[in-house]
């Protein structure tokens, strides 16, 4: 087995220095740095040496200069060389660990795409990573065989220009620390494809295609397949999770019956003119307190049954909305 050393690098959008108190695990951290510090400035800039669009937002300023917030990792991990064998000629190829330096790779990307993706559930704010540069070196054969690896991921569908910077209070970071501890595990992968659907409708840049891939979570959550009326069954158990006093219920359902209209005219119909930046808004933020609930729930599910799957969540949640949809119709408070 031969070491690898591989150092990870990239800016992190639209934060502040907060952020550099979180503990995102896995050998990451953040560090504020002035644009003249950062060593991968270069990859950065554009070909007339300014600062590249994709990061114009991102950067901060104090009384020193021009700083970013930046992601760093500096890690080995082992590759297996082929073994030699007398008479077989061989290429730099069969050394270059390709295969193996693309799993370190795509597990590293896994990681930052899950406790970024973690972070916006948590709290509103567009952070997240435009691109990732990384870089793995090795040395082997007493040195006769020496690699540099570079690879970048560029995530060409991420949205730049929202510009909601992620800020946390002292005791918001003490939270959301907790927070990424409690749910990066199974509870996140249970509820895996609901927050990526959530995280895509945060990158769109066209309000109704955001607004209905905010509603498709929503429907993934609490519909199941086929199920009749989604309009009015999504409104009524949104409502009654987040809800409880009888005016807000109320208030809740006839907003999520809107908002599903909403979605209706702009995905059927072509017409997002109802769809503003506020609707928006407030759709993500319905959206991020349901699955704030869910990972909850999902937690304590675990906890009762660790090899509990995410059907059966999702269909048990859905009958005790059912029973608490059926008292508060009872009760006056939502209509039949």
């Amino acid at each position: 087995m031969t070491d690898v050393q591989v150092t990870i690098d990239g800016i992190i959008l639209y934060c502040d220095e907060s952020v550099t108190a979180l503990q995102l695990g896995n050998g990451y951290t953040i560090k504020k740095l002035y644009f003249d510090e950062i060593p991968f400035r270069n990859k950065i800039i554009d070909g007339n040496g300014k600062i590249a669009i994709s990061y114009l937002g991102s950067q901060r300023q104090d009384e020193i200069g021009t700083f970013f917030m930046c992601l760093h990792k500096d890690d080995t991990y082992q590759v297996q060389l082929p073994e030699i064998v007398p008479g077989v000629i061989y290429t730099d190829r069969d050394f270059d660990c390709s295969n193996q330096l693309e799993a370190y790779y795509n597990s590293e990307m896994e990681y930052l795409h899950k406790i970024f993706s973690l972070l916006r559930v948590f709290k509103k704010g567009n952070i997240g990573l435009k691109e990732v540069f990384m870089e793995h070196r090795f040395s082997a054969l007493g040195g006769f065989i020496n690699n540099t690896h570079k690879q970048t991921s560029d995530n060409v569908s991420r949205n730049i220009t929202d510009n909601t910077v992620y800020t946390l209070t002292q005791e918001e970071v003490i939270r959301c620390n907790q927070f990424l501890q409690e749910y990066s595990g199974q509870e996140y992968l249970l509820l895996k494809s609901c927050i990526d659907e959530f995280v895509w409708g945060l990158e769109q840049v066209d309000l109704p295609t955001g607004f209905e891939q905010y509603t498709t979570a929503l429907e993934m959550i609490f519909l199941n397949k086929n199920q009749q009326g989604k309009k009015e069954v999504l409104s009524k158990r949104v409502a009654v999770l987040l809800e409880s006093d009888a005016t807000r219920v109320r208030t809740l359902y006839d907003k999520m019956k809107n908002f599903y209209r909403y979605r209706s005219d702009s995905l059927h119909e072509g017409d997002g003119r109802n769809i503003s930046a506020i609707e928006l808004k407030e759709m993500e933020e319905i959206v991020r307190n349901v699955l704030l609930k869910y990972l909850e729930l999902c937690k304590t599910a675990l906890h009762n049954n660790p090899s509990v799957t995410w059907d059966e969540i999702k269909n048990n949640k859905i009958n005790e909305l059912k029973a608490a949809v059926q008292s508060a119709i009872l009760a006056g408070t939502l209509p039949v």
